[in-house]
């Protein structure tokens, strides 16, 4: 019976725990309920499924939320998962990278503080649960199984000659040790198993005393059970004693004894549990430990950095990415793939392997290595060094010599006052500054730096939120005839008003927004909206749209039912295209740009830089107009220079094809004047819309009149 969070119905604000959205935590189950049934058969529906371990992690979730991680109720999960069957091999590793992924992603919304370890304890109680589940079953199953020995026992004893033979069949083929013994635990018979389970012949055990074979401390206890049993307090005597064996080593064992009816002796079943402990020992191992590299997994690097964190040395943190992993992957197929990572961790253990050190496995390429240093521990520089080295030796795999490089973000002499998980996140966003200036590339943790970094992508991650709370809006700028004055139209663009920071700069979140699944909805968004609110006027309306919104079909869609609904007056929509976009890898861009064309949708090349490129592309595409990029914009020359000469003479070759250009990003009557001077026809920027930044009324726009230039300017 799954019991939804309180969030189920009304979403709870952002901030009070991870996966707050119902659309999050479906997301996370459905891969849950996929990964899962690829490990053993269900007999379960795929949606069936999928609604079980939604409810499972909303009870994961609620437990995490408490003041304390709620770790009896995540044991309880761990058991549900067995009670629904799902005991494959990998079962509980899927569902521990699943939840450890989703739980410890990267988030602006969720609460630090030893956010990681709660967790850890949250996984390692389901753990629990769930392997106390299937020793439980087992036990239960064994339970069922010795019950059914004891009856036929007992009925052997009231019909002794005549099922004689039934009890000794049943006496040598069953796997659990069987004993019929005397009141004093004096062995009258013994079947093979328990000769082997004690580890003596039988010979050695004839004529014994079962009690002879129990460790002295725990001979008492197990007596004074056999007398309950015989009095008649107890119907059936349960213990784990331990037995020693012929070599003097100890184990534990599950007893099961029965009163004999009609006589004074017992019937008792010994069954070993050491492949219980195995079995145990396995979950244990498959919690804390990656599967493919053999490596320490994420959870137990992060334990360990707490834990070398209160020692007296200092250590240094790598988080350490393969360069162009994702290459040989989709090239030479995820086997390929996995040898090589299998390889490389190799290596890396390799490389550390003098240091006191540990290497873990987060994810994909990513690993972690933690050195505490000593007097002959190398620098930073020269380790880096060293790794790249051994990397960069060629793996043969099936005859195709590989070899990778890796990128680092190095966290040094680590500060004792800080949580693992943000030293583990300042080490991530350094690595990713690293690899962003090539392959082989290292950085060390910048404060100053990466605080900024941290606060651009906590941005990005609050987006969703911010859309859905009515933050972001749609802003709009005139565009203006520099001859006259006149608005000749209106430029749509993004507007974030931003609850503590106020408006944002739309260059700072919509560059990153480009790496999010967000941002085909925003394209999407802004089109149907800027037309919907243009629609009663007859002047054109730029919606400038990002090299992924014009991939993605959302926006395509959003374009086609405004022309099916009510064709445009020609002229009256323009679709803005990043011109850096086309040059680098336009062709599908540019396919999808002439068919937006050829239904009447007007085309504006964005940034556009006067280079011989880019007038290719006016002989490719069908273009209305252009706007000049904001850098050749804001260059400010005098009215006699040749770049003046030169600009009137490009200018003029590009209006002679029929294309409008337009200035953007205009900020001073001198700007405005110089580019009306060398051709351009319209502008836009901070000289026609003040202080004020974007309208967000695009009647005052559209409806026409004048936007001179500002006062002050």
């Amino acid at each position: 019976m799954t019991r939804p969070l309180p969030s189920d119905g009304q979403e709870q604000p952002a901030g009070t725990r991870p996966l707050a959205s119902r659309r999050e935590r479906v997301k996370v189950a459905r891969k849950w309920a996929y990964l899962i049934s690829s490990t053993i058969y269900l007999p379960l529906s795929h949606d069936q499924i999928e609604r079980e371990l939604l409810g499972l992690l909303d009870r994961l979730l609620e437990a995490l939320a408490g003041d304390r991680p709620g770790t009896e109720s995540a044991a309880e999960v761990g058991a549900e998962l067995v009670r629904l069957h799902c005991v494959g091999k990998t079962s509980l590793q899927c569902t521990v990278d699943v939840l450890a992924t989703a739980l410890l992603a990267p988030s602006g919304s969720r609460p630090a503080d030893r956010f990681p370890e709660r967790v850890a304890r949250l996984l390692g109680a389901l753990a629990s649960g769930y392997a106390e589940a299937i020793r439980s079953e087992a036990v239960e199953q064994r339970d069922t199984s010795d019950q059914a020995l004891l009856n036929a026992v007992r009925e052997s004893q009231r019909e002794w000659r005549t099922s004689e033979a039934q009890l000794d069949e049943i006496f040598l083929v069953s796997p659990s040790g069987i004993a019929v013994t005397g009141p004093d635990g004096r062995l009258v018979r013994t079947n093979p198993a328990l000769h082997r389970i004690l580890d003596r012949t039988s010979n050695e055990v004839a004529d014994g005393n079962l009690f002879e074979f129990v460790h002295e401390t725990d001979r008492p206890l197990l007596r004074d059970g056999y007398r309950d049993l015989g009095d008649g307090k107890i119907e059936r005597l349960r213990s784990r004693p331990r037995f020693v064996t012929k070599d003097g080593d100890l184990f534990q064992a599950t007893l099961t004894a029965s009163l004999l009816r009609g006589s004074q002796g017992y019937v008792t079943i010994v069954a070993d549990d050491a492949e219980l402990m195995l079995l145990q020992n396995q979950l244990r191992h498959q919690l804390l430990h990656d599967m493919l590299t053999g490596l320490p997994n994420r959870q137990f690097f992060s334990t360990h950095l707490e834990h070398v964190l209160h020692l007296p040395n200092p250590a240094t943190l790598y988080h350490v990415d393969l360069d162009g992993l994702s290459l040989v992957t989709d090239g030479l197929g995820r086997k390929t793939g996995d040898s090589l990572l299998r390889t490389a961790a190799d290596r890396l253990r390799s490389v550390v392997a003098g240091e006191n050190a540990m290497v873990a496995r987060f994810e994909s390429g990513k690993f972690g290595i933690l050195i505490e240093k000593s007097a002959n521990t190398p620098d930073v520089a020269t380790m880096i060094e060293r790794i790249n080295e051994t990397l960069t030796e060629p793996i043969y795999i099936d005859d195709k010599g590989l070899a990778v490089t890796a990128s680092f973000g190095v966290v040094e002499d680590l500060p004792r006052n800080v949580e693992p998980a943000e030293l583990l996140r300042s080490a991530d966003l350094a690595m990713r500054r690293a690899k962003n200036m090539g392959p082989g590339r290292w950085i060390r943790y910048d404060p100053v730096r990466d605080g900024r970094a941290r606060e651009t992508i906590g941005l990005v991650a609050a987006m969703p939120g911010a859309w859905e709370n009515g933050e972001l809006s749609i802003g709009y700028q005139p565009l203006v005839r520099l001859a006259d004055g006149e608005i000749a139209g209106a430029e749509a663009r993004l507007r974030w008003e931003h609850p503590e920071l106020g408006l944002l700069p739309r260059e700072r979140y919509v560059e990153l927004a480009e790496h999010t699944a967000l941002t085909g909805a925003l394209g999407a968004w802004l089109v149907k909206r800027g037309w919907t609110d243009q629609a009663a006027g007859d002047l054109p309306l730029l919606v400038p749209l990002t090299p992924k919104q014009l991939a993605d079909p959302r926006p395509a869609e959003a374009i086609r039912e405004i022309l099916d609904s009510a064709a445009p007056a020609p002229g009256r929509l323009w679709l803005g295209l990043p011109s850096g976009a086309l040059l680098a890898d336009g062709h599908e861009i540019a396919g999808n740009a002439r068919v937006l064309a050829d239904r009447g949708i007007d085309l504006v090349l964005l940034d556009f830089g006067v280079t011989p490129g880019e007038l290719t592309l006016l002989e490719d595409i069908p273009v209305r107009a252009v706007r000049l990029g904001s850098r050749l914009v804001r260059h400010a020359v005098d009215e006699d220079s040749m770049v003046l000469a030169g600009a009137k003479t490009m200018i003029a070759l590009i209006r002679q094809a029929g294309i409008t250009v337009l200035a953007g990003d205009l900020e001073t009557r001198e700007q405005a004047r110089w580019w009306q001077l060398a051709g351009v026809e319209l502008g836009t920027g901070p000289l026609f819309t003040g202080d004020k930044g974007l309208g967000t009324d695009i009647g005052s726009l559209i409806g026409g009149g004048q936007a001179g230039p500002s006062r002050g300017r």
